[in-house]
């Protein structure tokens, strides 16, 4: 009976191929990362409005006061002011490291009740 060869070494043509599929796809995904969204043509109509995008902040104080584009307000001020945007309003949300955590639940939860999804929440690069 004779044995069978055993191979010597490892076949890394389809460790290539793999590899090379995965590096296709990062550079794909990450254009529109870069980008921040895909590049769209829009058609052009006579009836259109232009719209300011609405620019919202949300602050938190040290001590849980709350601030509506720099404007002190109450939590039921605050609440009832978050009833009047539309759900596609685009809030940032910003907070002292030594607030509490409660306030900042607060206004999140105001938000998502009004179907708000575009929430950033602002924070500080460290360098």
């Amino acid at each position: 009976m004779r044995a069978l060869k055993r191979p010597e070494g490892i076949n890394v043509v389809p460790l290539i191929d793999v590899v090379l599929v995965l590096l296709a796809i990062v550079l794909t995904i990450s254009t529109f990362v870069a980008s921040g969204a895909i590049k769209l043509d829009l058609p052009k109509a006579a009836s259109a409005k232009e719209t300011p995008p609405q620019k919202i902040e949300i602050a938190i104080s040290e001590n849980g006061v709350l601030y509506w584009n720099g404007k002190e307000m109450s939590q039921s001020e605050l609440s009832q002011v978050i009833t009047t945007l539309g759900s596609d309003a685009s809030v940032s949300v910003l907070g002292d490291k030594k607030a509490f955590f409660n306030d900042f639940i607060f206004i999140l939860d105001q938000l998502k009740l009004q179907n708000i999804e575009k929430i950033s929440i602002v924070t500080k690069r460290e360098s």
